[in-house]
């Protein structure tokens, strides 16, 4: 689930076709017809939610997560759906539910195994959980924002900061659900987000993989003394194509898991 503190609905919806895509990719692989019932577990403002809706409008859908102005972003894009602030790890239902869907949000928790498991008590039967969940760790770019704090200018301050995220292995997550498969189907994607400077990509990351480094800054200056740090760095990483832009691979890890 989102980290509560300081999500910007705008700043991350400034990449909104990027960020909605492996939800399609994901709701594309589902194969229920008529599903009664789906959660979408760590919703944000709703994009991936709205993306649930339109393959199965008949649905009863709520979208939870444990943001406030996120949750409130939801509200106000889509008028017509369940909203709801939750925290998932805290969470008691005794709802069943067809579809669990799960877009880039559980490498926010620590202990998936605990998550994953409590997600698939809550499956109907032959109901499915359907997650993604970005490869960040093995991104140039996460070592680019992980080198900078740790430099003498902001070591002290972001200490800390990487610990907001918890990454694992594709066979960790076989492991953990390959006890009582009935089917799993995992698969990576890699996206070229193709942007048209390197500070495009700083403006897509810092409202996720930047954004528990600039949390720990005091004063505006400090954020964008950071950014210009990183955006250094990143200049390094990612040389500019002939036509002057630059290309943003983006790995990302998914799974279903049938009850």
């Amino acid at each position: 689930m989102t980290n509560n503190k300081n999500w910007n609905p705008e700043l991350y919806l400034k990449y909104g076709e990027e960020r909605t895509q492996p939800s399609i990719d994901l709701a594309a692989r589902i194969k229920i017809e008529n599903p009664e019932k789906i959660i979408d577990v760590g919703c944000g403002p709703g994009n991936s939610t709205n993306v649930i809706s339109s393959k199965w409008p008949e649905s009863k859908i709520i979208g939870i997560d444990n943001s406030t102005s996120m949750i409130e972003s939801a509200r106000n894009n889509y008028l017509d759906m369940e909203w709801k602030i939750e925290d998932i790890t805290k969470m008691e239902t005794k709802e069943k539910y067809d579809i669990i869907f799960s877009n880039a949000t559980i490498q926010w928790i620590k202990n998936q195994e605990k998550l994953i498991k409590s997600l698939v008590k809550m499956l109907k039967d032959e109901g499915a959980l359907a997650v993604q969940v970005p490869l960040y760790q093995s991104m140039p770019v996460s070592k680019v924002i992980e080198n900078v704090s740790l430099t003498k200018r902001w070591r002290k301050q972001t200490n800390g900061a990487n610990d907001a995220f918890t990454f694992h292995s594709s066979d960790y997550y076989y492991d953990i659900l390959s006890v009582q498969v009935e089917s799993i189907n995992m698969w990576k994607t890699s996206y070229f987000h193709i942007m048209p400077s390197h500070q495009n990509i700083v403006e897509m990351i810092k409202s996720t993989g930047m954004k528990e480094f600039l949390n720990m800054l005091d004063t505006k200056e400090e954020k964008i003394e950071f950014e210009k740090d990183v955006l250094k760095e990143i200049k390094r990483v990612y040389p500019v194509q002939k036509d002057g832009k630059v290309l943003f691979p983006f790995e990302r890890l998914f799974f279903i898991y049938i009850q």
